[in-house]
């Protein structure tokens, strides 16, 4: 991520002694090691195995941290930074609760991302035990909030390393471009496991979008067209996609950078066969996905 706001992807890592590391990226694509990330002046201390995730988490522009630890007595803490894009100011924490009382995991290691796509960022953490544990925002996009906590399977059995494999990575992308959530693990020893995630889940979830706020899907049967339509409060990375019922991309509906105000995004489906078929998209940081039938 761009943590100073210089247009170049920088690095943030934690480390054995509970510090957390910084290393802005030169124009030359080299890093540098910064101070290590402080909060009210003094450098940030979790005991030992820190483990940062940055995000903005209450989507006021700038960059947080959520940090877990290896210490099951340092609970999941959120760092709200009060600064500027392009300088950081951490001052006090809180700590990330689920039905009010803290998350709390020996080496915990959290990811933040929209699981199960409902426009909302998610906290998903893997642990000591080599478990995945996934809290759902029940809350808003901007003022998260969990009440229970789901031990993530795979195939009806839950997700657990081997003794002496412990110690969970997580991280959740899309790895084969499906249009769903995909989840790479790492473990103590050697090893990254990737969990393949299934598209259908997504297309019966339709996303109320936040920013861009409107989204209208519409089909214009005489004509085989099929007109998205949205407005853009600012410059935004833009991907969307076609998938069948079998979660197989079937064309590209549009990929690039569209400017602020109102977008209109119009595809054919006149070389497409009758069926179910959903679209997913990314818009900025945000999620779209919507079922379509197409009837000739």
């Amino acid at each position: 991520m761009d943590f100073n706001d210089d247009g170049y992807e920088d690095l943030i890592v934690g480390d054995r002694n509970g510090y957390v590391n910084y290393f802005s990226r030169l124009s030359d694509g080299s890093l540098t090691a910064q101070p290590d990330i402080t909060a009210n002046g003094s450098t940030i201390d979790v005991g030992t195995n820190s483990a940062p995730f940055i995000v903005d988490w209450n989507n006021d522009g700038l960059l947080d941290l959520v940090i877990g630890s290896e210490s099951t007595g340092i609970p999941l803490r959120l760092y709200l930074n009060s600064g500027s894009a392009s300088s950081y100011n951490f001052t006090t924490y809180e700590n990330i609760l689920c039905g009010g009382s803290p998350i709390n995991w020996s080496r915990c290691c959290p990811h933040v991302y929209d699981l199960n796509q409902d426009g909302k960022k998610d906290v998903i953490c893997g642990e000591d035990y080599g478990h995945v544990y996934y809290y759902e925002n029940v809350g808003s996009d901007s003022n998260p909030l969990f009440n229970q906590v789901l031990m993530l399977e795979s195939n009806g059995t839950a997700i657990a390393w081997p003794s002496g494999q412990t110690d969970t990575r997580v991280w959740i992308d899309d790895w084969n471009e499906d249009g769903c959530p995909d989840m790479l693990l790492g473990n103590y020893i050697q090893y990254v496991y990737l969990y393949l995630g299934n598209p259908l889940g997504i297309a019966e979830q339709p996303v109320n979008l936040v920013n861009p706020r409107q989204i209208e899907i519409n089909q214009i049967y005489q004509n085989n067209l099929i007109k998205i339509n949205f407005s853009l409060a600012e410059s935004q990375s833009i991907d969307i996609n076609l998938f069948n019922l079998s979660g197989q991309k079937v064309t590209e509906i549009f990929s690039g950078v569209l400017n602020q105000g109102n977008q209109e995004i119009i595809f054919t489906t006149e070389n497409l066969n009758s069926g179910m078929y959903f679209i997913w998209g990314k818009i900025g940081n945000n999620s779209l996905s919507h079922q379509l039938l197409i009837l000739k």
